[in-house]
C-alpha cells in the first residue's frame, strides 16, 4: 500500500473551504476531481500522490488539552488510533506524530473501501477518560479533520460518589436555611426582556428577584442584560442563589440553521449534533445556559403549525435526532461554559393534537403511545437531558401538567429521569379552562404530579403556601421540587461562578462567526429535498443562460430564518437573488420579478401582522406583477419560481386547514406555466404541503424549507450543481388535505385496497383520490441515479437475543454525477399477537458514490429490531417470520423473508426466488432510482405487508419450543415489493400430487362441507388459464352447492379465486342449463367479467338475464362503471360530472337490473315534471310549499329553492336575450313578479 505522509498545518477556516469545494460535481471525470482536491490541499501537504480508487485517505490533526486547566494545559502522552467499532475495536492507524510539546498532533492513514463498519478516533491517556469520536466520511475520498480534543480527568466510581455527596451536602444545607417562600420562589420562572412567546408577561420581576421569589428567567439574553439580573439576585437576596437563564434556541441562536424539520431531512446525526453544539456555543456566549430544545414530538398531521419544530413522523428516526441534539447542547460536561442544559419538549404527545389544531385534545391508546410517540422522549432522556417541558394537551383526560402517571410513574419511576420538569407557558393556569379546578387546585395537582417549575403563570407563587396550610401539599414535595432546580444550577456551575456565562468577549469570538456560517450553509444544502425533476432540468447551466427569477420569496430576507428563530437577525440572511449573483456573477443573465404578494387574504394578513409579521402588500395590482413576471419569462430560457409560506404561517398557534400554496402565488404559477418555459419551483415552507397541481406542471420542485442564515448561498449551489441534493423527507406529503393524517407506518385494515383493482367497492379507499401520498416518507431524488442489487443475508434465522444477522446490499451510481444516497431498512411483521405497522424504519446508512461507482453496505439485525409493545405494554419479540425491506424510500423497496427469531435453531431455509438460501447478486431484479421518477407511487404503501404467513405466536417465546413454518404455506411478502419474490420452492412435488388428489376427491363429492373449507383456506391452488388441468373431473352436484361457493367467495372479496373456480368448473351436459339460470352464479360470472375488464361478456350477462332486487345495487354500479371506463379510454381523460351524465343518458340501465326508478346524480324526470308544473303556477313558492315539494321529490327544501332560483334566472336571461334580438316579449315566457315586488 502506498502510504502518503503529509505535513499538515490546518486552519479550521481553510478546511471548511476545502470541504465545500470538493463537493463540486464533475461530469464523468474522476481524475479531474481528484486532482482538484489535491491542488487545494497543496498548501497543507509537503507531498502528495495518487492512490487506488478503493481507498480513503484520512488526515486528522488537532490538539489535546486538559479540561480542568480551562484548556490551557496540553497533553502529549496520549495514544491516538483510528479504529473499527466492530468487532473488538481493531486499530488500523500507525502514523501518529507529535511535532512539539503543546499537545498538537497529526496522523494519516489509508482505509480500504467499502467500509463495512463505522470508523472512530480513539484517544487514550493515563489519568484521563477515553474519548471515542466518530469519523464521518464526507462526499470525497479525502477526509480532512481538525479537532481540539478536550480530555477530562478520569473520575473513579468512588470519586463520582464523593462529588455526588458534595452536591447533596451543599444543597441539603441550603434547603435547611430556606424559608417556605424562598423554596416556592425557586419554582417560579418569569419572562422579561426581548420576546413575548405567550399570552401574558410577568409583572414586578425586579421586586420578586430582590425578595428571592424567582428561580429562573427566560426571553432575556446578551451578557450585559443577564449580568444585570444576576447581580440583582446575588446582591439583594438573603441566600444569594443564582438564577438560571433559558431561551427558545430551536434551530440556532444567532447563526440560524434550517428549521428543525429541515435539519431532520439531512439524515445525518453528526451534522445535527454539530448544529446543536454551535447553537449552544452561541447561546452560552450570549448569557444563556438553558435551551428549550429539542422538540421531539412525533407529528403526523401537517396542518399542525409546530410540525416545523420536530423531526417528522417516525419514532426511530426521531429518537436518533433527539438524542443527537441533546448531546450537541450538553456535551460531555454541563459545567463547561460552552454547553447548555437541554429541555426535552413537549411531554407528551403534543404532536397528536386532533385535527392538527394547536393546543387541541389528544386521545390515543396506550400501545400507540408506547410504540409510536414515546420513544423519542425516552431516547432524549437516555442521552442525559437535564430538564423536560410538559405539553399543553391532556393525556387520558388529564392535562399533562397534572398527570401523575405521565410525570411520576413513567418519566421518573420507569425511565429514571432525575432532572427537573417545567411547564410550558402558563400551562398551569390553562388547566382551569380544561375544567379540573381553580388556580389553587390545579397548582397543587401539578406539584403533586411532579412539576418542579411554573413558567410565567405564577400559580405556584401565589397559591402553594395556601395549599400547604390546607394540607393539600406537603413540605417534602416542595423540597423535592426545589432540590431538583438547585441541582441543575449546581451542575451548570452557577454556584461556583454565577457570571460564567456573562463574558462579553465571547460575543466576538463565538457568535455568528464565519465558520458557523459555513456550517449553516453546509447543513442547509444537505437539508434540501429534490421532490421532482423532469427532462434533466437540473442542475442549471452555469454559463450562457438567461434565467427568470420570479416569486415573492426570491428576493426576500425576513422569512428565510423561519419560525422560532427568536434571536436571529433576518437582516443578516442571504436571499436567493443575492446568492445566485454572488455565485455566478456575470456568467449568466438573471432577470428578476416579484410576480405576486406572499398572501392577499386580508383576514390572514391582519392576524400575521398583529404579531410582528410586518407583511407589506405591493402597491401594484396583482395583474401588473404577473404581467411583469410573464414578460421577463418570455425573454428567458428557464424560470425559477421561489414561492411558499411566510414564516408566520408555521410554528406555534399557526395551524392551517388549507396547506396548499396561497392562491395569489398559484395564479402566478399558472401564468408562468402558460408561457411554455420550464419552471423550477423552489419551495420555502415549514410543513408538508399539497402540491398535486404543481407536481403535474412543474419541471422540477426543490424543497428548501426555511433554510436559515445562508439560504441564498445554499440554494444557488444546489441549483447550479455545485452540490448534489441528497435530502430525504421525514414526513409524508399528501395529495389532498382530506388524506390527513397520512403517514408511512400505518396499519392495515381488514379490507386493504389494491391500487390495481380500482373498481373494488368494499375496500379501505377514497373514491376521488388515491390512498398513496404524493411524496412518501424517505423520498428524495438526486441529479444522478442509483440502482440497488438484491438483498443477501448471511444466515436465515436468529437464535435469540445474543444472536445477530447481517443483511447486505450493493448500490450502484449509474448516473453522470457523484452523489449521496440514503439506504433505508424497514422491517414488517406479517403476523403478531397485536396488529403491527405495514413497515417500520429500523436503520439507514448514507453513502457517497462517484459516477459509475458501486459499494456494498451491510446492516446488523438483532432481536431488538424486532421488538414491539404487546397488550401488557411489555417490550418483547415473538417467534415467527419477518420481512426485511431495503430501498431509497419507504415505498420503493425490495424485500426478503427473515424466518426469525426462534428460541432454538429451526431447520428452515430462507424462502426466496432462488433455490439457494442466499440470493446471488446477478440473478435478481434491481430497483432503479432515477431523476425522472417524479412521484414515488410505484407501489401501494397502504397494502404493504398485508399478506403474510399464518403462523403461531408464543406469548413466552423463550420457553416455547420452536416450530417450523407449515411447509405448504410459506409466508409471502406483500405485492407492493416485487423485486424479490417468494415462491413455493420448498414445496415438494409429492405435496402437489396430494393436493391434486384432494381436488379430485373434492369435485367428485357431493358434500359442500368438504368444498368450502378448501377454497376459503386457499389450500387448493387452482392453476391459471389456459389450459384447464386434466385432473379435474366433471361434477355431479347441484347448482345450489356451486352457488353457495360463489356467494362465499364473493362475500370474502376474493374475485381472483372466484374466477378460477368458475373457469375450472366442468359440469355434466345435463347440468349446464341449470347453471346458467341461477342468479348467484350469473352474478358471480358478471363480477368476474367486470374484474377482468371483459365488458362485452358483462353486458351480455346483464342484458339477457333477470335478477331480483337483492342484486340491483352491485350490478347497477358495475354497469355504469364499465361504461365510464370505456368512455375514459375513448376520451383519453377522466370523466367529469357532465360527461358521466351523458354516459348515463346514452346507456340507461337495462330493465333486467332496473328496479323501476333509475338512480343517477341528476334530477329524475318525475322530479323535473313536478317542479316544472308548480313553477308555471307559482315561481316563488313559500317555505311551506318548498317543504311539501321536497317531501314529494325526495330533495331537501334548500335544493328545491335553488332549483326555482336557477330557473327564474334562466328565464330572465332568455327574456332579455329575446327582447334584444326580436323585440319585447318575442314569444318568451316571463315569470310572474314576486308578490312583494313592484310592477312596472
Amino acid at each position: 500500500m502506498n502510504i502518503i505522509i503529509c505535513l499538515i498545518i490546518l486552519c479550521h477556516l481553510f478546511i471548511n473551504q476545502i470541504q465545500t469545494e470538493q463537493c463540486e460535481l464533475t461530469l464523468n471525470d474522476d481524475i479531474q476531481l481528484t486532482t482538484n482536491i489535491f491542488f487545494q490541499s497543496r498548501r497543507f501537504c509537503s507531498s502528495y500522490g495518487f492512490r487506488a480508487k478503493n481507498t480513503h485517505q484520512i488526515f486528522i490533526s488537532g490538539r489535546l488539552v486538559d479540561y480542568k486547566s480551562h484548556c490551557k494545559r496540553s497533553i502529549n502522552n496520549a495514544n491516538i488510533e483510528i479504529i473499527h467499532v466492530q468487532p473488538n475495536f481493531r486499530s488500523i492507524c500507525h502514523e501518529l506524530n507529535y511535532p512539539n510539546s503543546d499537545g498538537y498532533f497529526y496522523l494519516s492513514t489509508l482505509v480500504t473501501i467499502p467500509l463495512t463498519e463505522q470508523l472512530f478516533l480513539r484517544v487514550t491517556s493515563p489519568d484521563y477518560e477515553t474519548i471515542i469520536k466518530e469519523i464521518i466520511l464526507p462526499s470525497s475520498q479525502n477526509v480532512i479533520l481538525n479537532w481540539q480534543i478536550v480530555l477530562t480527568p478520569t473520575i473513579e466510581p468512588r470519586q463520582q460518589q464523593q462529588q455526588q455527596q458534595q452536591m447533596n451536602s451543599m444543597i441539603d444545607s441550603l434547603i435547611s436555611q430556606m424559608t417556605l417562600d424562598e423554596k416556592i420562589g425557586q419554582l417560579n420562572l418569569v419572562t422579561v426582556g426581548f420576546d413575548i412567546t405567550g399570552p401574558i408577561v410577568s409583572q414586578n420581576v425586579d421586586e420578586n428577584i430582590r425578595n428571592g421569589l424567582v428561580g429562573g428567567v427566560f426571553n432575556t439574553y446578551t451578557p450585559k442584560a443577564v449580568r444585570a439580573l444576576q447581580e440583582l439576585a446575588m446582591n439583594s437576596t438573603r441566600l444569594k442563589i443564582p438564577l438560571i437563564f433559558g431561551y427558545d434556541v430551536i434551530h440556532g441562536h444567532k447563526t440560524i440553521f434550517p428549521i428543525s424539520l429541515g435539519i431532520s431531512t439531512t439524515w445525518d446525526m453528526a451534522l445535527i449534533e454539530q448544529s446543536a453544539r454551535i447553537a449552544a456555543q452561541e447561546a452560552t456566549a450570549d448569557g444563556l445556559n438553558w435551551v428549550f430544545s429539542p422538540m421531539v414530538d412525533i407529528a403526523r398531521d401537517p396542518r399542525w403549525g409546530r410540525i416545523s419544530e420536530g423531526a417528522g413522523e417516525d419514532p426511530w428516526l426521531g429518537s436518533q435526532i433527539g438524542a443527537a441534539m441533546v448531546r450537541g447542547y450538553q456535551g460531555s460536561d454541563l459545567a463547561r461554559s460552552n454547553t447548555a442544559m437541554a429541555c426535552v419538549k413537549h411531554f407528551a404527545f403534543y404532536g397528536g393534537a386532533e385535527a392538527g389544531r394547536d393546543y387541541n385534545t389528544v386521545d390515543m391508546s396506550r400501545i400507540t403511545m408506547y410504540q409510536n410517540f414515546l420513544p423519542p422522549y425516552q431516547a432524549a432522556i437516555n442521552a442525559g437531558a437535564g430538564s423536560v417541558m410538559t405539553a399543553f394537551n391532556e393525556v387520558d383526560s388529564i392535562p399533562a401538567s397534572a398527570n401523575r402517571w405521565l410525570l411520576q410513574d413513567l418519566l421518573r419511576d420507569q425511565w429514571k429521569f432525575n432532572g427537573f420538569i417545567v411547564t410550558d407557558y402558563t400551562a398551569i393556569n390553562e388547566m382551569i379552562q380544561h375544567g379540573i379546578g381553580d388556580l389553587q387546585e390545579v397548582s397543587a395537582r401539578a406539584l403533586n404530579a411532579g412539576v418542579d417549575m411554573d413558567m410565567v403563570g405564577e400559580g405556584f407563587l401565589t397559591t402553594l403556601k395556601k395549599s400547604f396550610n390546607e394540607k393539600k401539599i406537603t413540605e417534602h414535595t416542595i423540597n423535592q421540587a426545589c432540590r431538583r432546580i438547585l441541582e441543575a444550577k449546581y451542575k451548570l456551575g452557577l454556584f461556583d461562578d454565577p457570571y460564567r456565562y456573562c463574558d462579553e468577549s465571547r460575543i466576538e469570538t463565538d457568535i455568528f462567526t464565519y465558520e458557523n456560517r459555513l456550517a449553516a450553509k453546509d447543513l442547509a444544502r444537505r437539508s434540501f429535498v429534490l421532490l421532482k425533476t423532469d427532462r434533466k432540468t437540473l442542475p442549471l447551466a452555469r454559463t450562457n443562460l438567461n434565467l427568470a427569477l420570479v416569486g415573492p420569496l426570491a428576493d426576500d430576507h425576513r422569512n428565510l430564518i423561519g419560525s422560532w428563530s427568536a434571536a436571529g437577525d433576518w437582516r443578516q440572511t442571504i436571499s436567493v437573488r443575492d446568492g445566485i449573483n454572488k455565485l455566478l456573477g456575470n456568467q449568466i443573465q438573471v432577470l428578476y420579478a416579484k410576480g405576486s404578494n406572499l398572501i392577499e387574504d386580508v383576514s390572514l394578513l391582519q392576524q400575521l401582522n398583529a404579531h410582528g409579521g410586518e407583511i407589506v402588500l405591493d402597491e401594484r395590482s396583482a395583474q401588473e406583477m404577473i404581467d411583469e413576471a410573464v414578460e421577463i419569462s418570455n425573454k428567458s430560457d428557464i424560470i425559477v419560481a421561489v414561492i411558499g409560506e411566510t414564516q408566520g404561517m408555521t410554528g406555534e398557534a399557526a395551524s392551517r386547514a388549507d396547506i396548499s400554496i396561497p392562491e395569489c402565488q398559484k395564479r402566478l404559477l399558472k401564468a408562468l406555466f402558460d408561457t411554455g418555459k420550464p419552471v423550477v419551483i423552489v419551495l420555502m415552507n415549514g410543513r408538508p404541503m399539497t402540491l398535486t397541481w404543481e407536481n403535474e406542471h412543474a419541471a422540477a420542485i426543490l424543497e428548501t424549507w426555511f433554510a436559515g442564515t445562508e439560504t441564498g448561498n445554499a440554494i444557488a449551489e444546489v441549483l447550479f450543481g455545485f452540490y448534489n441534493p441528497a435530502g430525504k423527507l421525514t414526513t409524508t406529503f399528501p395529495r389532498h388535505v382530506g388524506q390527513i393524517p397520512l403517514y408511512y407506518n400505518h396499519k392495515n385494515t381488514g379490507r386493504p385496497f389494491n391500487a390495481t383493482q380500482v373498481t373494488e367497492k368494499y375496500k379501505s379507499r377514497y373514491l376521488d383520490v388515491p390512498n398513496e401520498p404524493l411524496y412518501p416518507f424517505g423520498h428524495g431524488l438526486s441529479y444522478t441515479s442509483f440502482n440497488f442489487d438484491p438483498i443477501s443475508v448471511d444466515k436465515n434465522e436468529l437464535r435469540g437475543d445474543s444472536d445477530r444477522l447481517t443483511v447486505r446490499i450493493r448500490i450502484h451510481n449509474t448516473g453522470a454525477y457523484a452523489g449521496e444516497e440514503v439506504i433505508q431498512l424497514y422491517i414488517s411483521d406479517p403476523a403478531a399477537s397485536v396488529t403491527r405497522a405495514v413497515r417500520e424504519l429500523k436503520n439507514f446508512k448514507k453513502i457517497f458514490l462517484r459516477s459509475q461507482q458501486e459499494e456494498e453496505i451491510s446492516f446488523i439485525i438483532t432481536t431488538n429490531d424486532l421488538k414491539f409493545f404487546n397488550t401488557d405494554l411489555d417490550y418483547i419479540w415473538e417467534e415467527g417470520d419477518f420481512i426485511i425491506h431495503i430501498g431509497p424510500d419507504s415505498v420503493n423497496t425490495q424485500s426478503t423473508l427473515l424466518p426469525a427469531p426462534r428460541p432454538l435453531l429451526a431447520n428452515v431455509g430462507l424462502v426466496t426466488s432462488s433455490s439457494s438460501p442466499i440470493p446471488t447478486h446477478k440473478t435478481k431484479t434491481s430497483i432503479s432510482r432515477s431523476p425522472s421518477s417524479s412521484s414515488s407511487s410505484s407501489t401501494n404503501s397502504s397494502n404493504s405487508s398485508s399478506s403474510g404467513s399464518t403462523r403461531s405466536r408464543s406469548r413466552s417465546p423463550i420457553s416455547r419450543r420452536s416450530r417450523s413454518p407449515t411447509p405448504d404455506k410459506p409466508p409471502t411478502p406483500s405485492s407492493s415489493t416485487p423485486p424479490v419474490t417468494i415462491n413455493n420452492s420448498n414445496v415438494s412435488s409429492s405435496l402437489l400430487q396430494q393436493q391434486a388428489a384432494a381436488a379430485a376427491v373434492l369435485f367428485s363429492s357431493s358434500s359442500l362441507s368438504s368444498l368450502l373449507p378448501m377454497y376459503s383456506m386457499g389450500l387448493f391452488p387452482i392453476p391459471p388459464p389456459p389450459p384447464p388441468p386434466p385432473i379435474l373431473p366433471a361434477v355431479n352436484f347441484s347448482p345450489e352447492q356451486i352457488a353457495r361457493v360463489c356467494e362465499t367467495l364473493e362475500e370474502n372479496g376474493d374475485i381472483d379465486r372466484l374466477g378460477r373456480f368458475l373457469w375450472s368448473l366442468q359440469v355434466a351436459p345435463g347440468s349446464a342449463n341449470l347453471l346458467v339460470q341461477h342468479e348467484s352464479i350469473l352474478r358471480a360470472r358478471a363480477l368476474v367479467a367486470f374484474h377482468l375488464g371483459n365488458y362485452r361478456e358483462l353486458y351480455h350477462l346483464l342484458e339477457n338475464h333477470k335478477y331480483t332486487r337483492d342484486s340491483h345495487a352491485k350490478l347497477q354500479a358495475m354497469w355504469m362503471e364499465a361504461h365510464y371506463q370505456e368512455a375514459e379510454k375513448l376520451r383519453g381523460r377522466p370523466l367529469g360530472p357532465v360527461d358521466k351524465y351523458r354516459v348515463r343518458k346514452k346507456y340507461p340501465l337495462p330493465r333486467t337490473i332496473w328496479d323501476g326508478e333509475q338512480k343517477t346524480h341528476c334530477f329524475k324526470e318525475r322530479t323535473r315534471s313536478l317542479l316544472r308544473e308548480w313553477y308555471l303556477q307559482d315561481p316563488y313558492p313559500n317555505p311551506a310549499k318548498k317543504r311539501e315539494l321536497a317531501q314529494a321529490t325526495g330533495l331537501t327544501p334548500t335544493q328545491v329553492g335553488n332549483w326555482f332560483k336557477n330557473r327564474r334566472q334562466r328565464d330572465r336571461a332568455a327574456q332579455a336575450k329575446n327582447r334584444q334580438q326580436y323585440g319585447i316579449g318575442a314569444g318568451s315566457y316571463s315569470p310572474p313578479s314576486s308578490p312583494d315586488s313592484s310592477t312596472t
